[in-house]
This record gives C-alpha cells, structure tokens and sequence, in this order.
C-alpha cells in the first residue's frame, strides 16, 4: 500500500489564523457598534459567536475579555474609564457569562458538526471502499475458475452469474430470470428442490460430483460432474434473502478416478481369471472322465465369471444333451432342474444362443440383452417361462471344438448380478473353452487309445486262436498221416491220402483266407487298396459261390437256396473282390445260421443290383448294429464262434469302393438280413472313353 502524502491545515485553520479571525470579528463588531451605540452588545455577541464558532474556546474568551474592555471604556459612562459602576458592571456581567454560554454552545455544536463530518467522511471512505470490495469481489467472481451464481427471493432470480458459469448453461442473459425458467431441466434433475429446501432452511447444501448437461457450440449437451455449494446469503436482519452457488468442474477428476476403478476392476477381473484358469487346468488335468471334468469345470465357473453356466455335449448318435446347468444360489436349484430339460436343438429355434454357436461353430456374443429379447430365444413356450424365470442380461455361447467336431457348446450367463460381459470376457470364454475341448479331446484320444490298444489285444488273442486253429488239425493229420505209412510198409491206400489230403487242403485254404484278410486290411489302412474293374455277369459268380458253400452249410445243418431272377445282370465290378464279398457274406450266414435255411436272391436294382442273403440264426442285438461293419468289431463271443472280426469291415470296404453301399436289418433271435446294392458303373466306363 502507498502511504498518503501528509495534508497541512489551510492558513485560517491554524492558531494563529483563529486568533487573527477573532480580531477581525471584534474589530468589525466595534466599528459597528460605533454607528449604533446605542445597543453595543448586540455587535460584540455577534464577535464572540463568530470567534466561538470559528476559533473555540481560545478565542472566545479573548474576543469575550476584549469586548468587555472596549464596551467599558468606549460605550459606558464615563467614558474613557475602567470603572463603569454599577448599572454598567452589571451589564458587562451579563454580557460575559451569555458570552460564555454562547461560547459553549458553539464549541460543542462546533464538536458535533467536527464529529459529524467526520464521520460523513468515515461513512463515504467505507462506502467507497466497500464499491471497491464489492468490485474487486464481482472482478474475483468474474474472473474465477468455478461457477459462480447469486441468486435472491423465493422464487431464485439470477442476480448475478459469471462468465464460466454462463458458458456452462450456454447463455449469457441469466440476471433479471428465475432459475426454473432460465433453466428448463433444472426442476427435472432435482436442482429446484435443492434450492427451494435451501432457501426454506437455511442450510447449505454441498454435492459431490454432480452430473450436469454443459451446453457445446454445436448446440448438442455434454454431461459433466461439478461439486456444488448452496450456500444461503442474508439480509441485516439475518433472515435469508437469497443463495449464493458455487461450482467445481471436476469432470476430469471423476473420469480419472473411473479410469483408475476401472483399471483396478481390469486387474481385479484379471486376477480373478488368472485364477480361474490355474484352477480350470487343475480341473481339467485331474481327469480324463470329461463328462465330470465338464461338471466340475462349470461349477468353478460362477459365480467368479458367471451366474450361470450351462453346458451341452455331444451324443455318439448326433443329438446333444444337457449335461450341467451350475449355479450359486441354493434358491435356485429347482430351475436349475428346469433348465436342464431344455438343451440345445439343431431344430429348434435358430436364434437360441447355444444353437447358433453349434450350427455355426462360432461364439455368440450378446452384451445387453432385454426381456423382450430374452423370451424369443425359447424353443417354445415352455422353454420361454424357464428363460422368464432365469433372466438373462447377458449371455456368452461358445462351441467346443475339436478336429473341426463340435464336441459340445458352454454357455455363460448373467442374471441376478447386475453384470455385463465385454469384448475381454468373449476372449476369456473362447480362452476357457478351447483348453475344455483340448481336455475333452484328450480323454476321447485316450478312451480311442485305449480301445485300439484293447482290439489289438483281443485281435491278437484271436488271430493266434483262428491261426492256430487250421494249423492244429493240420499237424493232427499229418501226425495221422505219418502213422498210416509207419503201419502200411507198402503203398498206403489212396482212399486214405485223398482223405488226409482233402482235410489239409481245407485248413491250408482256411489260413489263406485269414492270412488274406490280414493283408486286405493293411492294404485298407494303407490306402493302397485298388481294384481292377471290367465287365462281368454277376449271377454265374453268385451261383458259383452259393454252390461252393452247400457243403459247408450242409455239414452246419443248413440249406442254402438261391433265388435268381433269369435276367442278365451286367455291370463293371471287380471279379475278385466281389467274389471276396459274397463269400464274406455267405460265410457269415452259414455260421451264424444256427442250422436254419439260408436264402440268397440277386435281382436288378436301378440298373445295377441288389444281393440280400438272410438267415433264420442267431441275430445281432440292436445296440450292436452301428458299429457293426467297424474294423475288428465282433457282435458275438470269440469263445463261441470263431473268426477276426475283419470280415464285414472288409465287405463294407470293397463295396463302397465300387459305388455301392452296404446296409444289416435284424432281430435278436430271428436272424439278418444283409443287401448290398452295386450300381452298375457303366456310364462311367464310357465317360472315361469319351473324347
């Protein structure tokens, strides 16, 4: 602050310009007097009023003494004296103490009008420096990094709004309006009510990131948070006659802190999936039932990443069934039985989520899900009321794959929770369901393992058993043999060796037929089975093969009967290979025909043939009949009948090789009945001639 310069008083002000002025009045006064001498004291009162006001008590009482000197020695007789005697001494008395009563006057209604310009003086410096203040204060509010209002009445008219505050709203013209007014949104956010109960109270009101429409340029609305101050303003009686508001733009600071929740919620859900995943791989690891490894793997699941997990798996027939529906809430268990009633349908509805995610072998992905939305995902209304009383909000499906196989589909749900899957939770649910397929695959790579390290045990046992099996009475009959010329010195009879030797041909033709289906086998597996097609005539090799086996069947108590329309059946086939089939398929109705007759008919079939050769025997059950044509698959005891199990492998094999197919119908205890039918391929042998 600068030091006000010092003020001197004006001349007349000073001591001895006080005095001076009381001379002047008495020498005046006495001039006067002089012209009217008649009333002397009427001049000198007016001396001593004027010294007293002008002067104070100092000059008062110098003009007073003066005065009295001068009215005594000029005015009373006898003149030119001191000693007025009685009448005049009375007078000048008189005059003296009403002089000095005048004096007193003056002097203090000189104090009071000092006193009073004082503090007219004091009241116009306060007045100025309060419009100095309350300047500097509009210039401070003006200028001040926050929204600034006052507002005053019931009714909450601006009075005042600085500039950041305006650029806030998006005008300039709030003085002189009421805030619902001005502010149409104002009353529908609730700020009216703040102000009103404010207003009432007068309590002030403080709000913390308070979301607030910030009107941009482009006329648009942007929503920012500001910490808000009501704070109410009062009059000189203390009642309250108005709000001042204040506000803090803070936006950045909240959304700072959102990133940083959400940062830590990232690693937090991070952590939570790290976790999940060690405990997945656990899960997975522990066992190679993948049925149980799935159940245990959805019940880990919630409620860390879901409420609900719900998995559906793959059937050997091509269905799928509903395996688990895992949940958190015991409340819940009831509709967790309801929910597993209704699985995936490859016909049903095609916007189910696990559906689309079978048929399409993809993930489905729905962040929000309504109601609405919800209850037309349902198979049908049944399925509908389940999905009503789960409530989904948010749903994940996602397929499990494996050599290009859906092996099953697992499904992630929020209902109760109040949470929505992100794009990073469709990454952790592919994550989690891939290291699913890869332990379902792998326990289906092992159960596989273990079933061909099991057929390879058993094919081993029996192909020791049906190889030993002609060798044995082979060596019996060599034994035989070897004895009868041991017993006959000369030439042994030629009935004996046609016997011994028919039997030996019979067992040597056996182990051929066993060593040849080895070989066609590793040919199959190899890939190097090949054919050599020509032109043939197909009833002269049935009739050929069905009379080869009459014996046979005759020695097993069977009849076997052809029946063979008298039309040409003519197509291009493998002579060989198709005399292997019928053989095969012979064979096995010879065996397996439990003494009963056997009938074979060939007829013509959309050009090319059909064979059927059914029996009255044993007959397969029918959980036997699919896998029945696998490779060394049996449908009967190898204790109780004889044979690799390579037969009705190799049959289905060849036929396809020739455009054909291969098909059993039968009953357990009523026999089969085996077809296949061959197209007859010429068509394309004049295909590949064709220019």
């Amino acid at each position: 602050m600068h030091a006000r310069p010092e003020r001197h008083p004006p001349l007349w002000a000073s001591r001895a310009g006080r005095y001076g002025v009381a001379l002047i009045s008495l020498a005046v006064a006495w001039g006067l007097a002089s012209f009217i001498s008649a009333t002397p004291f009427l001049f000198f009162f007016g001396a001593v009023m004027v010294s007293g006001w002008w002067g104070g008590w100092g000059p008062a009482l110098v003009t007073t003494a003066l005065s009295v000197v001068v009215v005594d020695f000029y005015f009373f007789e006898p003149l030119l004296t001191l000693f007025p005697g009685t009448k005049g001494a009375v007078s000048l008395a008189a005059f003296a103490v009403l002089a000095l009563l005048m004096t007193k006057l003056n002097v203090m209604l000189r104090k009071v009008n000092a006193e009073r310009a004082q503090l007219l003086e004091r009241e116009r410096a306060a007045r100025s420096e309060a419009e100095a203040g309350q300047a500097r204060l509009h210039a401070l509010f003006r200028d001040a990094p926050a929204c600034i209002i006052l507002m005053r009445g019931p009714q909450h008219v601006y009075s005042f709004s600085n500039p950041m505050n305006n650029a806030l709203v998006g005008r300039d013209d709030l003085v002189g309006k009421e805030a619902h007014q001005a502010l149409p949104w104002a009353d529908a956010r609730g700020f009216i009510t703040i102000l009103d109960e404010v207003y009432r109270t007068g309590v002030p009101f403080v709000g913390n990131a308070v979301p607030f429409p910030r009107a941009l340029p482009n006329g648009e609305t942007q929503e920012v948070c500001l910490n808000i101050v009501y704070q109410p303003t009062r009059n000189e009686k203390g009642q309250v006659d108005g709000i001042a508001g204040f506000g803090f733009d803070v936006t950045d600071l909240v959304r700072a802190r959102q990133r940083a929740e959400a940062l830590t919620h990232e690693l937090q859900q991070a952590e939570a999936r790290d976790w999940l995943l060690a405990e997945s791989g656990a899960v997975l690891t522990s066992s190679l039932d993948d049925e149980a490894t799935l159940r245990n793997l959805a019940k880990r699941v919630v409620p860390t990443f879901a409420d609900w997990c719900v998995v559906d798996v793959a059937e050997p027939d091509g269905t799928f069934r509903r395996l688990e529906a895992a949940h958190f809430r015991p409340e819940d268990d009831a509709l967790a039985e309801d929910l597993l009633r209704h699985g995936l349908l490859p016909e049903g509805n095609p916007g189910h989520p696990p559906t689309v995610a079978l048929l399409k072998a993809e993930p489905v992905y729905i962040e929000h899900l309504t109601r609405e939305r919800a209850l037309e995902l349902g198979h049908d209304a049944e399925h509908a009321r389940v999905i009503r009383a789960l409530g989904p909000v948010s749903f994940i499906s996602v397929p499990l794959l494996a050599r290009g196989q859906v092996l099953g589909v697992l499904s992630f749900i929020h209902t109760y929770s109040g949470r929505y899957y992100t794009a990073s939770d469709l990454a952790f649910a592919k994550e989690l369901a891939h290291r699913a397929a890869l332990s379902m695959e792998n326990a289906q790579l092992y159960a596989e393992a273990r079933e061909a390290i099991r057929l390879r045990d058993e094919f081993m046992s029996i192909a020791s058993h049906e190889l030993k099996t002609p060798l044995t009475p082979l060596s019996l009959k060599l034994q035989s043999l070897a004895r009868e010329l041991a017993r006959h010195p000369g030439p042994v009879p030629r009935g004996v060796v046609e016997r011994y030797v028919e039997v030996g041909a019979r067992q040597v033709k056996k182990l051929a037929e066993l060593v040849g289906d080895l070989l066609d086998v590793s040919r199959i597996a190899a890939g190097r089975l090949s054919l050599a097609m020509e032109e043939m005539e197909l009833g002269p090799l049935v009739r050929e093969v069905v009379a080869r086996y009459e014996p046979q069947a005759a020695r097993a108590g069977s009849t076997l009967r052809l029946d063979a329309e008298d039309l040409r059946i003519v197509g291009r086939w493998d002579l060989l290979r198709l005399e292997q089939v019928i053989t095969n398929l012979v064979d096995n109705a010879v065996k397996y025909g439990n003494g009963k007759p056997i009938l074979v008919r060939l007829e013509p079939h959309d050009g090319g043939a059909r064979l059927t050769v059914r029996d009255q025997g044993i007959g397969i059950a029918p959980e036997h009949l699919p896998r029945l044509f696998g490779r060394f698959e049996r449908a009967v005891s190898e204790r109780n009948y004889g044979g690799l199990g390579l037969g009705l492998y190799i049959t289905r094999t060849l036929v396809e090789a020739m455009g054909g197919r291969v098909q059993v119908e039968s009953t357990l205890g009523q026999g089969s009945a085996f077809t296949v039918v061959l197209p007859s391929n010429l068509g394309a042998e004049q295909a590949a001639h064709a220019p």
